[in-house]
C-alpha cells in the first residue's frame, strides 16, 4: 500500500533569527500595556531559558507527532480491513492510483468519502486514461461542488 514516510527533523536549532523574533515578541508584549511594561518585563523569561525550553519541547513534540501518525495509520488500516475482501481490494487499488499524498489523513478521508457515497469506486475523479487525467470526471466533480455551494448559499 502506498505511503509517504514521515520526515525526520534534526535537533532544535537555536538561531539568531529565532532569538530576534523572541525579542520582538517580548517587546510587543511590553508595548501593548505601557503602564505595566516593567512588571511584564520582570515576568518574561530570558532568551536562553526560552531557547532551552523549546529544545526540550522539540524532542517531545517529534515523539508525539510520530506516535499520532502511527495511530492514524493503524486506524486507517483497521477501517480498510473492516471491508470485505473484494471491496478492500478495490479501495486499495483506488488508493494506489489516487493523486493524494500518501499520508494516513488522506487515506482516512478517501475511506470516509467512500462510506458517505461521495466516492464512486467505478468512476473516481482521478482515474487516468492513457496517461491523461479523466477530465470529464473532474468536471463533474467540480460541477457537483459548485451546485452544493450554491444550494448552501441559497439556504442561508
Amino acid at each position: 500500500m502506498r505511503f509517504v514516510k514521515a520526515e525526520r527533523h534534526g535537533p532544535y536549532m537555536d538561531t539568531s533569527r529565532k532569538r530576534a523574533a523572541l525579542r520582538r515578541k517580548q517587546r510587543l508584549e511590553r508595548e501593548a500595556l505601557p503602564l505595566f511594561s516593567e512588571q511584564i518585563a520582570a515576568q518574561q523569561p530570558s532568551e536562553d531559558d526560552v531557547m532551552a525550553e523549546r529544545a526540550r519541547r522539540w524532542d517531545r513534540w517529534q515523539e508525539e507527532h510520530r506516535a499520532q501518525r502511527a495511530a492514524l495509520w493503524r486506524k486507517a488500516r483497521r477501517r480498510l480491513f473492516g471491508y470485505g475482501d473484494n471491496t478492500r481490494r478495490i479501495l486499495r487499488q483506488l488508493w494506489n492510483s489516487a493523486p493524494y499524498p500518501g499520508t494516513p489523513v488522506y487515506l482516512l478521508d478517501m475511506l470516509h468519502s467512500y462510506e458517505v457515497g461521495r466516492l464512486d469506486p467505478d468512476n473516481p475523479p482521478w482515474v487516468y486514461r492513457g496517461g491523461q487525467l479523466n477530465l470529464e470526471a473532474v468536471g463533474r466533480l467540480i460541477a457537483q461542488i459548485h451546485a452544493r455551494n450554491a444550494a448552501r448559499r441559497a439556504a442561508a
